[in-house]
């Protein structure tokens, strides 16, 4: 019998990011001085392919990052965490670069440059690694990417996850052409409300298995092609300190619970628990600690809902 755990493969960003701790921000000319300063790996697909090793599946990681040596120490931290970097491109080209800056109360400014990120190729996902693959998570790249990228990959049956990000303003009209093919969709809130230009139960007409719609401290809906929806929150059990790659983590527990469940409503426990307990991590990085982990799922609530259109897109 095949014991290995499922594969996902998460195709985007690959980041270096540096985050500095604040008590404010400073004024034209001025400067201040950070109490903490972390360097970290960073990306979407960074982040989520961290989280699916803590939750104990394979992952494989394509994305497209730089010859520059501070990379090195980068991929080998992914390496450590037991990620495959195998399929990983070096260019040259500057690497993408994220600075977080943090204020006392978890409210974050990001300061973003894609560098090496911008030569991501579908090409750079192989056939062999697609055949593999029980999840294929694709994250923050453009739905001309994820376009190519599915149409090779619905041929082989394997699940496709999509969560467009900031695309989603940029190239709406793209990305509803292309999610008859996406089996499960992630978005926020202000992001489904532009997709779906304030009627949710529109993006229901698409051939699409569960929309996700996460609301931060709000918890999160799924919405179940065929009608069925639910809701759910998990408040985290200590004061929340930097909630970026909170929906890098739920999705990524979100898709490896659902591999191993094939049930929608735990899949959804179990990305409010990581998202929560991401929110407590000082970088974009999920840190892990099991027991904490387990007191966040018991603290997590699921319902059905009926008509949720008028609570989703709320504020």
């Amino acid at each position: 019998m095949n014991r290995e755990k499922p594969l996902h493969v998460a195709v985007g960003n690959l980041n270096i990011d540096i985050t500095l701790y604040v008590d404010k921000i400073p004024r034209y000319d001025e400067s201040v001085l950070s109490s903490e300063t972390l360097i970290s790996p960073g990306g979407s697909a960074t982040n989520y392919s961290i989280a699916v090793r803590y939750y104990g599946h394979r992952v494989s990681l394509i994305a497209s990052t730089s010859t520059n040596p501070l990379v090195d120490n980068i991929l080998k931290q992914l390496r450590d965490h037991g990620i495959t970097t195998d399929y990983i491109k070096r260019v040259d080209e500057e690497p993408g670069l994220v600075i977080v800056i943090v204020l006392k109360n978890g409210e974050r400014l990001l300061f973003k440059y894609r560098g090496a990120n911008e030569l991501l190729s579908p090409n750079d996902l192989p056939r062999e690694l697609m055949e593999q693959a029980n999840i294929i998570h694709l994250t923050s790249i453009p739905p001309n990417i994820v376009d190519e990228i599915v149409s090779r990959a619905s041929r082989l049956g394997v699940l496709i996850s999509y969560d467009p990000g900031v695309y989603v303003s940029i190239y709406r009209e793209k990305i509803l052409e292309i999610i008859d093919n996406i089996n499960i969709l992630f978005l926020n809130r202000v992001e489904a409300k532009e997709l779906s230009r304030g009627r949710i139960e529109d993006l229901l007409k698409y051939n699409i298995d569960a929309i996700v719609v996460k609301k931060g401290a709000g918890g999160a809906y799924l919405l179940q092609h065929g009608g069925k929806y639910y809701y759910g929150i998990s408040k985290p059990l200590q004061k929340p300190v930097n909630t970026t790659g909170a929906g890098d983590a739920f999705a990524a527990f979100f898709n490896a619970a659902y591999l191993d469940y094939r049930d929608w409503g735990k899949a959804l426990r179990y990305a409010l628990a990581a998202g929560a307990l991401k929110t407590m991590c000082k970088t974009s990085i999920i840190c892990w600690d099991q027991k904490l982990f387990n007191k966040q799922l018991r603290n997590t609530t699921i319902e059905i809902v009926k008509n949720p259109e008028e609570w989703i897109l709320e504020d």
